[in-house]
């Protein structure tokens, strides 16, 4: 609760600087910074930022971003991360994805749909993380292209009591995994940053073999749904739904995953994993007075290993702060809290969850 309450008063110190920078001409390049504080007993004291960039390729009709950031702690660990959506070839062009090196001590619940901790252990991981789709538009608001991820993944410390040291577990050990695929989407929305209509469709397939250079063979079909309604001046009805199907054996750190900042907030980021995942949710979102607004959002999803399992659905709900970076292009940065079975959290990151 201390951290939580620290990075609400660090949001609001960004609101002088934020207005300052309005008056800046909307297609230039601007820049959000926000400076992080956090303590935990898995990191003890940690420091870093975190921060937005937004900007306009020639012609391109839609705004570009680059979010960075950094963390450091006590305990030597590094979280460096940095997504991206970029347009380019006047518009012609997209490509997105997260450029990463992370060295953390991370939680493993084991695989399955279970809400109990039984199998709960932490595990300290280092890697270097790829993921790069590259896009062509076409009409209509369809795009094709190709997508890359690599992981090269580490695992320094285990739990002496843990799974993983059963050595049962795809990707024990860690590894490499290194792959490609193919990706279509259909993009209507009004605003990619926060849409009041229209929707949002991506299907993809993804594998990984020796010839793609991974110590693991899998493949994967994603599809992603989103539609958004606007039922009032100033509140937007958002729904969300998500299908993953793997076949083979991909190792636990890059199965389907449910928990964190998108996927069924108020849960940990990787509670429940397995093989297959379903996931729906719905955020009711309302602009307030000057830059603030307010959100409220619930959901349920499921992992399992096989079609024939019974699906046992894990719900969600919550709700969240507002504050208004950029009034033009409708960037938000947002302070979510979620909850769950047995499980809450809270969130403080840029941009909608969907």
């Amino acid at each position: 609760m201390k951290k939580c309450l620290l990075q609400l008063v660090l949001l609001l110190s960004l609101i002088h600087t934020v207005q300052a920078q309005e008056k800046v001409d909307s297609n230039k390049v601007k820049v959000f910074a926000l400076p992080l504080f956090f303590y935990s007993p898995d990191t003890r004291f940690g420091i870093g930022a975190g921060g937005i960039t937004t900007f306009r390729t020639p012609v391109s009709t839609q705004p570009s971003s680059v979010t960075f950031s950094f963390a450091y702690t006590q305990r030597k660990q590094i979280l460096a991360w940095f997504p991206y959506q970029v347009y380019f070839g006047r518009g012609k062009y997209l490509s997105y994805g997260e450029l990463g090196w992370y060295k953390y001590v991370y939680q493993f619940f084991g695989i399955g749909n279970e809400y109990d901790n039984a199998y709960l252990e932490k595990y300290t991981a280092q890697y270097p993380r790829l993921r790069a789709t590259f896009l062509r538009n076409l009409d209509h608001g369809n795009a094709v292209g190709i997508r890359l991820a690599m992981d090269n993944f580490k695992i320094t410390q285990y739990d002496s009591s843990g799974l993983l040291l059963q050595k049962s577990i795809t990707g024990w050990q860690g590894g490499r995994s290194f792959g490609a695929g193919l990706v279509w989407w259909k993009d209507t929305r009004d605003n990619r940053f926060y849409p009041g209509r229209g929707s949002f469709i991506e299907s993809s397939w993804y594998f990984e073999n020796k010839f793609t250079g991974s110590d693991f063979e899998f493949s994967r079909l994603n599809l992603d749904l989103a539609k958004f309604f606007t039922l009032g001046k100033k509140t937007i009805l958002a729904l969300e739904g998500t299908a993953v199907v793997t076949m083979g054996n991909a190792p636990f750190f890059n199965m389907a995953q449910l928990g964190g900042t998108r996927r069924l907030r108020g849960y940990f980021e990787g509670k429940f994993r397995d093989k297959h995942l379903l996931l729906a949710q719905a955020e009711l979102r309302q602009e307030g007075f000057g830059r603030f607004g307010g959100v409220a959002f619930a959901g349920m999803g499921t992992v399992f290993g096989s079609a024939g399992e019974s699906l046992e659905w894990r719900p969600n709900g919550g709700f969240g702060l507002r504050y208004q970076l950029d009034k033009k292009q409708k960037l938000n940065i947002r302070a979510d809290y979620g909850f769950g079975v047995k499980s809450q959290g809270f969130y403080l990151t840029f941009g909608e969850a969907f």
